[in-house]
């Protein structure tokens, strides 16, 4: 009797670790204010600034929450050098760590991205990351009734992490005052077979858009918006507005699709820090049973003072939350 209860809670735990790993691969982790950070989903932002440009943040989902889902990130790039038609090689790396309950992933990559010069002041970015994200599960946090991993020797003696490869490519184009970009994460879909599971972490497809449009004075509007696929996966609609005053404070609000509506900000502290803050409040079917989410950014630029007045144009740098003129672009 005993060995038929233990056979059916091993099976149950399988479920569980299978069910959440599943969830888990079909969904990367979701941030608001990325409009201050392109760079940690799209490659080809590379090398989009003239000097190194690092990116932090954490981002604390139904805040309160035991086991609620959590997320740290960071990067840099910059430009690498540039070629005598005006071309831009660009580099950087990235840093996910991402954890909800028991599961959590780390996925680290390198990424490389070229800017080549189109007509009427265009410019059209490719780029790649190849890297690996490193999965694990804390088996020993799951309990079934009657029966806990961190009790088995059996359970807890298997690996519990596991190295899978990754790739994402990405596509940037982008003038003085509009962009649109498309990436693609986990362009080959690593799959998993352990812990008895059979699993595909899944391809998710994003497009991105948007402008920067004058207004009287200091002011400048700045309307943009996601779309993210992923097999077996809701599409993920997410449109933002945000106001910018000289340069200096950036602030609005964003909709994700009958989830979650946030309040962004975005402040320049120094010529070359930025800090940002996102707030979302959950408006679909758990907002009355989930807490908010706190997000917040910071950047910092490597520049001299007024280094980017030359740079390439366009969106939240650390040092401008405003579009440049590329030198040399009309």
């Amino acid at each position: 009797m005993k060995q038929r209860s233990l056979s059916i809670s091993i099976g149950a735990l399988l479920l569980t670790v299978g069910s959440t790993l599943q969830v888990q691969a079909q969904q990367l982790p979701l941030r608001s204010n990325w409009q201050f950070n392109y760079f940690q989903e799209n490659p080809a932002f590379a090398g989009f600034t003239d000097c190194l440009e690092l990116k932090a943040g954490f981002r604390q989902q139904w805040a309160g929450f035991d086991g609620a889902p959590q997320t740290a990130f960071a990067n840099v790039q910059g430009e690498l050098g540039r070629t005598a038609g005006g071309g831009v090689h660009g580099f950087g790396g990235r840093v996910t760590d991402d954890s909800a309950g028991p599961y959590g992933f780390t996925q680290l990559d390198l990424a490389y991205a070229y800017h080549m010069k189109m007509a009427q002041g265009w410019r059209l970015a490719a780029g790649a990351a190849v890297g690996f994200m490193q999965y694990r599960l804390s088996l020993g946090e799951i309990v079934l009734p009657d029966f806990q991993a961190g009790n088995d020797p059996a359970i807890t003696s298997n690996a519990n992490q596991l190295l899978a490869p990754t790739m994402d490519f990405g596509v940037w184009a982008y003038n003085k005052y509009t962009f649109w970009g498309l990436s693609i994460q986990n362009l080959i879909e690593p799959s998993v077979d352990q812990w008895g599971l059979d699993t595909r972490f899944q391809r998710h497809v994003s497009l991105t858009g948007g402008s920067m449009i004058r207004l009287d004075g200091p002011w400048s509007f700045h309307p943009a918006g996601s779309i993210r696929f992923a097999a077996g996966a809701p599409v993920a609609v997410d449109v933002q507005a945000m106001f910018d005053y000289d340069e200096s404070v950036r602030f609005g609000l964003g909709y994700r699709n009958e989830t979650a509506l946030a309040a962004l900000m975005t402040l320049n502290l120094m010529e070359n820090l930025t800090i940002g803050y996102a707030y979302d409040w959950n408006v679909g079917p758990l907002s009355q049973a989930s807490a908010n989410t706190h997000e917040i950014t910071i950047g910092v630029l490597a520049c001299p003072p007024r280094a980017l007045v030359a740079s390439r144009p366009m969106m939240a740098t650390a040092c401008s939350l405003n579009p440049r003129p590329t030198a040399g672009d009309g």
